[in-house]
Formats: C-alpha cells, structure tokens, sequence
C-alpha cells in the first residue's frame, strides 16, 4: 500500500501523468529490495529547534513511519531533525552535503533519497546530512491527521486534484503552491545554518556545505539556492529530478548547482532547463544530465542504468569548480 501511496505523491505535483505512467512509477519505486543496501552509522541526531518549530505550533500530530521493501517512509513530520553522517577520518574531504528526500511535501522516501544517499556521499569523503523536514499534515475525511495508510492514499489523491486547478502549471509551481511548502523552506535553511555552527565538531569546512534535494526535495534544494540567509546559504547545490519555474534569476551569491533528471520525467525537461539557463545567463558553474532510459524515483537505488552514475558526476562537478579536492 504504501509503495502506491508514494508513488502517487511523487506524481501528486504534475497534472500531467497518465494512467500507465503511473503503473511505470510505481514498479520503480517498488523495485528491488533495498534491505540490504548498506548501513550508515549515524553520528548525531538534532532538533532543528529548540521546543516546537516555529510557524507549525498548533501541530501536536504524531508521526507516521511506514516500511516497504526496506524504504522507510515518515508522514506526519511535525518535529523537524537531522541525523549526521560522518565519513570516516582516512576519506574525509571537509565537504558536507544536507540531504533533502523527497515525497511532495507530504510523505519523505527517507531511505532510497536519504541514508542510501548518505552513505553514497560518505564513501567519497563528504559528510551527510538527512533533513527530516515538517510535511503537510495528511487528513481523514473528517480533517483529523491521521496514520491510516487507506487515508493518507485517498487524502494525497485529494490534495493532487486541489492543486490541479490550473493544466497550465508546471510540477515546480505546484510544488511552490503546496500549503506549507514555506515551512520545508525554512528548515532546509535552518539545517545549513546549523551545519555551519557545528562545523568544527564535525571537521567540516563552514565553507564548503551544500544541498541535494530529490523530487520535492529537489525543489527544497533548488529555493535554497535561490533564497537563504547569510548563515544558510548553500556553497553547492544539486537538484535531481526537479527544476524551477520561469521569471526568476540567480542571485548574486548563487553556488555551482548541478542538475540530473530522466528525459520522460513528472517535472517536465523544461523545468530543469529553466534552473541551467537561469546560472547560465549569470555565468555563473552549472550542469545539466538528462538521462533517456529512467524513470522519476530512482535517487540511490541501483537500477543498472545510465542514471546510476550521476552520483558520479555530481563528485566530478564538486570537483572541476573547487568545491572538493581533486
């Protein structure tokens, strides 16, 4: 159940997806069984905030964790946190990356675009951070939250069609139009400015922390390049399978982004074109991958594609604009 439910929010941000695109993300993000990928041992888990979160205090909902397959799912997030993953001394870069899944605002894939993600970026020398980001609150018929995963699919399902009103929307804008999308905002901001706080207990360099975010994740990661606080200002961000909406430019202190998205994919090549072209007229370092044989979903599954190197790429990015060593 929860594997459909996912796989509905993933799709929730785009009017576009048809009925046997559908059945194509769901056999994807179903696929394989993820149990045994390897574990990272986090360092550290941290409250975002000290008491509750600011701008979500009426939220007094528990939060809902589901499994499937190995990927754990949370729901219902009202406490924000991150965990910390360290690489181990012999590797370690100095370079830390918040981790940002994805799921609509509604739902986080935390562990395919999470810890799986995490222990990727540890392997190569770069710390991990995984923001567990506030998501909008899933209601029952009778507006109560609810953990009930027959609810949660019926209330996704609800919510997509609410925020479909206009076909002339991109995914992105749907996104930006989820009701507490600005509370998701403000975490992944609040998150980096705690990395840099803690950056010498950790031995990262405050100078070299990014952002990757997937899917609503992605657009996380993408506002923050855009959007941040002194403190909270990204020195790298990736964006995969995501994108932005027109009418905006870089600002003057935007970091090298790196962009990868499947050709066919719910936030449509356009919308990842829009960030490129955005950097690219501020001549300012971006890269762009759109991978043909893949589907929305994959983040750090291995799917014997072409899209399983762009974590890859990403490192090689990090590297050709200084933000890693070579």
């Amino acid at each position: 159940m929860m594997g459909a439910v996912l796989m509905v929010a993933l799709a929730s941000c785009n009017q576009s997806v048809k009925n046997s695109d559908n059945e194509q993300y769901q056999m994807v993000i179903g696929a394989g069984n993820v149990g045994d990928a390897p574990i990272v041992e986090p360092t550290e888990v941290m409250r975002l905030y000290e008491g509750v979160a600011p701008g979500s205090e009426t939220w007094t909902h528990p939060e809902g964790k589901s499994e499937t397959n190995g990927n754990i799912v949370y729901f219902n997030v009202s406490t924000p946190e991150m965990t910390v993953y360290l690489p181990d001394p012999s590797v370690a870069t100095g370079a830390a990356m918040v981790v940002c899944p994805g799921g609509a605002f509604c739902l986080l894939s935390y562990t395919t675009e999470g810890t799986m993600v995490a222990n990727e970026l540890c392997k190569r020398g770069i710390a991990a951070i995984v923001l567990k980001y506030r998501t909008t609150p899933i209601l029952n018929e009778k507006g109560e939250v609810t953990n009930d995963p027959e609810e949660m699919q019926k209330f996704v399902m609800a919510l997509m069609s609410k925020s479909m009103t206009d076909p002339n929307l991109t995914a992105t804008q749907n996104c930006l139009n989820m009701e507490n999308s600005h509370l998701s905002f403000e975490d992944a901001d609040r998150a980096i400015s705690l990395v840099r706080e803690n950056a010498a207990k950790w031995n990262i360099n405050p100078e070299k922390i990014g952002i990757v975010g997937f899917s609503a994740g992605a657009v996380v990661a993408m506002h923050q390049a855009l959007k941040h606080t002194e403190s909270g200002r990204p020195n790298f961000s990736g964006v995969v399978y995501g994108g932005w909406v027109k009418g905006w430019e870089a600002p003057s202190d935007a970091a090298p982004l790196f962009l990868c998205s499947p050709v066919q994919d719910i936030f449509h090549p356009e919308e990842c074109i829009n960030a490129y072209q955005m950097w690219q007229s501020a001549k300012l370092p971006v890269e762009l991958h759109c991978y043909s044989d893949c589907q929305h979903g994959f983040g750090a599954v291995p799917t014997g594609k072409s899209s399983d190197l762009w974590m890859e790429a990403m490192v090689r990015f990090m590297q050709d604009t200084g933000f890693l060593k070579k």
